[in-house]
């Protein structure tokens, strides 16, 4: 009972949360809710799914303390959600893609840009094992198209190559660890592992499909890092989204490889990038 009230008297931020003691354990409801006021004033911050914290716990979804802090919330996944459809949407409706996530952690950006996209589904791979156990606990019960492996992604992604009509949407959100600088901002050559080589692995796996990469950053990046990166595309665009505080706004590099967003439909599909 002492360490129950103690809890309860704790500040849950992020520090704690990610803390040795804290990180990996399974949060409670209240706890969950104790976040959401203690860091941002409201108990149902940590929105996943398209549930609110009371209705995803009681159907089941759980989340390790780590998990609470680095999962992308709702309301940063439907934006991401959105801005992919929008840069896809003229490509013939025919188009069958495949969205991978080498990184899946909760899987829940995932499981937005699936929502919409267009007759799609999903890879995902998570290398560590109690949170891929309690991802695919928390997916058998959502209506979505999602293999999760349980592999680092270079490990077992070639087996996972499909015929070239297929177009392939790729998340790519590693680990930022110390990338992030409250004076440079985010540096994508120092997340773990460094975003170019992400895109560099996975673009030789799927060399013979068009691509269109979805990158998440911070809404400081660093300059050198994120012009190293956008070299690497045909077309690239930066979006930061308007919904956290000044200094805790999230976003999204969109990059292609192989073809060119078209404002016109494209009579084939996709149009591609001149060579």
């Amino acid at each position: 009972m002492k360490a129950h009230h103690e809890d309860r008297a704790r500040i849950y931020e992020r520090a704690f949360l990610l803390s040795p003691e804290k990180r990996n354990q399974v949060m409670k409801l209240w706890e969950v809710h104790k976040y959401g006021v203690d860091s941002f004033s409201d108990p149902d911050y940590v929105c996943i799914y398209g549930m609110p914290p009371a209705e995803w716990y009681g159907r089941g979804v759980r989340l390790l303390a780590r998990t609470t802090v680095e999962c992308v919330r709702d309301s940063l996944g439907e934006l991401i959600g959105k801005h992919v459809e929008s840069v896809i949407h003229n490509i013939a409706a025919t188009t069958k893609f495949i969205v991978v996530d080498p990184f899946a952690g909760s899987c829940n950006s995932l499981y937005w840009i699936l929502r919409y996209v267009r007759n799609s589904r999903g890879i995902a791979f998570e290398i560590d094992g109690t949170i891929f156990e309690i991802t695919k606990q928390n997916l058998s019960s959502l209506d979505t198209d999602i293999e999760l492996v349980n592999s680092d992604y270079k490990l077992l992604l070639r087996n996972y190559r499909v015929s070239v009509d297929y177009f392939i949407i790729v998340y790519v959100a590693p680990p930022w660890g110390d990338a992030l600088s409250e004076i440079s901002g985010l540096d994508l050559r120092r997340t773990k592992p460094p975003i170019a080589e992400i895109v560099d692995y996975v673009d030789d796996v799927y060399k013979e499909h068009p691509i269109l990469w979805v990158t998440q950053v911070h809404q400081t990046v660093d300059p050198v890092s994120l012009a190293d990166l956008k070299k690497r595309f045909d077309w690239s665009a930066l979006r930061i989204y308007d919904i956290n505080i000044e200094g805790m706004k999230h976003g999204v590099l969109l990059g292609t490889s192989r073809w060119k967003p078209s404002t016109r439909p494209p009579m084939t599909g996709f149009s591609r990038a001149s060579t």
